[in-house]
């Protein structure tokens, strides 16, 4: 089972392609700044794939691309 790592999936795209992959059976790792705004992604997910959430915490950051 392949495994995606997803960025602002809580919300708009991010979401969207979270439930492209899990509706294909890939094992989902998400991350979103909006601690409760992924908790109900994570629900919503887990009901269709095996995902864990990353409530912001994760090292995941923009950095300056300068």
């Amino acid at each position: 089972m392949p495994i995606a790592v997803i960025t602002g999936a809580s919300r708009g795209l991010g979401l969207a392609l979270a439930h492209g992959l899990a509706t294909r059976a890939w094992r989902l790792v998400i991350d979103a700044r909006g601690g409760e705004a992924l908790e109900r992604a994570r629900a919503e997910l887990a009901a269709v794939t095996a995902v864990s959430a990353s409530p912001g915490t994760s090292p995941i950051q923009s950095t300056d691309a300068s």
